[in-house]
């Protein structure tokens, strides 16, 4: 059994599947730390921002838009490196032993050099390709969500807080599941006064120029 053992560990560290196991071996330690110690996800992790348009015409650019198309940026960079580690020492590990076993007459040739260099750069190609399949369904899911959006306000009703509310004045509490919302309000009828403190209001439209809620009386048969 010992000896199973380490024939295994000879075959995972040597060649072209040394670097995979490295780094198999790095991600395991990490999180096995998380665990342990309960530290936060984002230890180690750093954004990348995309939200600029890629000038084509950098190098810097363009290499964002390859990071981008990876997925790095999209997913967290530990969770990213993660499933890469992972798909990165099992393609390095199959296709040695099922593949490139067989292209040797003498076995041990498939450690030389030359031959290593080139399975690292094809099973770091395939494990890409791999790791942005895998990766593609976790795009955005990290992102976290904008609470109270203003669309997702209209429609929705306030109480006024103000004496009244005018064209050019007022105020409405917005109950949210935490702390309300304090809004500056308008009526969407620049004749209507027949908004005071403590009436309901529905609100009807926002002024992204002014920043303010358009609102309207509540139907209280509605």
């Amino acid at each position: 059994m010992w000896d199973q053992v380490a024939e295994f560990v000879q075959f995972c560290f040597s060649g072209a599947n040394l670097p995979a196991s490295v780094l198999l071996c790095a991600a395991m330690v990490y999180w096995a730390f998380m665990i342990l110690v309960g530290l936060d996800l984002d230890l180690f992790d750093f954004d990348l921002d995309f939200d600029a348009e890629p000038d084509f015409q950098s190098t810097v650019s363009l290499g964002l838009v390859v990071l981008r198309f990876l997925n790095i940026g999209r997913v967290p960079i530990m969770i990213w490196g993660s499933v890469f580690t992972i798909t990165f020492w099992l393609t390095s590990t199959l296709l040695d032993r099922f593949l490139d076993q067989g292209l040797f007459e003498d076995p041990t040739q498939r450690w030389e050099w030359m031959y290593v260099l080139q399975f690292c750069v094809r099973n770091l190609a395939f494990a890409l390709l791999l790791t942005k399949a895998f990766t593609h369904p976790l795009r955005d899911k990290f992102e976290p969500a904008e609470p109270n959006k203003v669309e997702d306000l209209i429609g929705t009703t306030c109480i006024i807080k103000t004496s009244e509310v005018t064209d050019r004045f007022g105020q409405a509490e917005y109950k949210t599941g935490a702390a309300p919302l304090l809004l500056n309000v308008r009526v969407a009828d620049a004749e209507d006064r027949s908004l005071s403190k403590g009436d309901t209001a529905v609100i009807v439209d926002f002024d992204p120029e002014t920043q303010v809620y358009l609102v309207q009386k509540s139907n209280p048969e509605v």
